[in-house]
């Protein structure tokens, strides 16, 4: 029988961005001086996400949103699905970093008439509160985006950039999950 992969709740915030820093530098290294390297250290990258490494999943998201040279192509909904993904397993930094997608839900999670017992039964305060909605949103999000790191390890890493579309379509998932956030949080 398969062991269970054991997750932390969450990775504080200095270290996920600390790892987050120290992974970018080696990884901008070897994209300067040996991009073969760099491929293959991604390729670690990416094993390391599969088994629910939080850290080289934000960085896989950051090479994703803008490409890296010429040896990898941008991907935004690559960007979007990895960085999703390290906010949903508890990576504080990456739930900061998507602030500016999933703000305007957490507040319409906390503007809820269900609050209080969402508040009540998550021990959220003053302190984690962006960290908890964020968490459990993302968790929604990534079910609706059907982000799952055994598929995406998987897919060639093609040149996808931002598209209207996309943004759109993200929207609409964002927008979907605040209902299906509240139900779950205060189950």
């Amino acid at each position: 029988m398969a062991e269970r992969i054991k997750r932390k709740a969450f990775t504080y915030y200095s270290d996920a961005f600390d790892g987050f820093t120290e992974l970018r530098k080696e990884l901008n290294g070897y994209l300067e001086s040996d991009p073969e390297e760099f491929l293959i250290k991604f390729e670690e990258l990416k094993q390391k996400a599969f088994y629910s490494d939080v850290i080289a999943m934000d960085v896989l998201a950051y090479y994703y949103k803008s490409g890296a040279g010429d040896v990898l192509p941008e991907n935004y909904m690559r960007y979007i699905n990895w960085e999703f993904l390290a906010a949903a397993r508890g990576n504080t930094f990456a739930i900061e970093k998507l602030q500016f997608l999933i703000g305007q839900a957490c507040d319409q999670i906390i503007d809820s008439e269900h609050y209080s017992t969402i508040e009540y039964k998550n021990d959220i305060d003053d302190y984690n509160m962006l960290y908890v909605l964020g968490k459990n949103l993302c968790k929604i999000i990534v079910k609706e985006l059907k982000a799952f790191p055994i598929d995406l390890i998987e897919l060639e890493d093609d040149y996808k950039p931002y598209t209207k579309e996309d943004f759109i379509n993200l929207r609409k998932i964002i927008d979907a999950a605040v209902p299906k956030t509240i139900d779950f949080m205060k189950s």
